[in-house]
């Protein structure tokens, strides 16, 4: 499956964000000694919510997309490296943290007779779309640890951009702050820096789920040779 629609999408929606930001650079009045007016202020602040849900737009797509081509080549259970069968097996575990204290082996046996069957295994491509309605970096990570890509490293700015967008967005979409406020933090300068460190690691993170897939890394060494990868 080829990643070109994610990644023409994501540029699309950064591209409207750009375009955003530029208009906004242009009324802003050059001399830092003149007052910003509040319509910029708020404008400012509702741009953090237009960034954020690019942001959130392009992962959740870039996840999906990715469950949904690995779900394509029909890979048996025993074939999975062992960290995707969080995903793979998704629905035997949601089963078994629901289950009684009675039913703790019979449906523990169950989730490791599947991890060693050949029945190919159904893949669910809503399997984190709860819990990444808020990307936090420590959800980005969660969600690559559960696909098995632990050797990924994020640099501690863009950790802390990150959660700092996230976190100016739930501000003003949930009411804690008004747009006018949260606006008034930054010049767009400094906007347009954190916006490309936002749009960077999207497109980081795209190339990483592309060679993800490419390269099989979601099976066991062993069995690569056995699937010929749909695309």
């Amino acid at each position: 499956m080829s990643f070109v629609t994610v990644k023409n999408n994501a540029r699309a929606r950064f591209d409207e964000v750009r375009i955003y930001l530029d208009y906004l650079s242009s009324i802003e009045p050059a001399d830092r000694t003149i007052p910003i007016t509040l319509e910029l202020k708020i404008m400012k602040g509702l741009f953090q919510v237009h960034l954020y849900s690019s942001f959130e737009k392009t992962i959740n797509e870039l996840i999906v997309n990715t469950l949904r081509y690995i779900g394509s080549n029909n890979v048996s259970n025993i074939d999975y490296n062992v960290p995707f069968n969080t995903i793979s097996l998704v629905n035997k575990l949601k089963a078994f943290k629901d289950s009684g204290h009675k039913q703790f082996f019979n449906k523990s046996i169950e989730i490791f007779a599947e991890m060693t069957s050949s029945d190919v295994g159904v893949i669910t491509e809503t399997t984190f779309d709860k819990i990444l309605q808020n990307v936090w970096i420590e959800t980005v990570e969660q969600v690559l640890k559960s696909f098995g890509i632990m050797n990924f490293v994020i640099p501690s700015g863009v950790r802390v951009t990150i959660n700092e967008l996230v976190e100016k967005r739930n501000a003003v979409a949930h009411g804690r702050e008004s747009a006018s406020v949260v606006g008034e933090r930054f010049r767009t300068d400094v906007m347009r820096v954190k916006m490309e460190v936002v749009i960077n690691f999207a497109n980081e993170l795209i190339e990483l789920f592309e060679n993800y897939y490419s390269n099989k890394k979601f099976l066991k060494g062993h069995a690569k040779r056995h699937y010929t990868l749909i695309t």
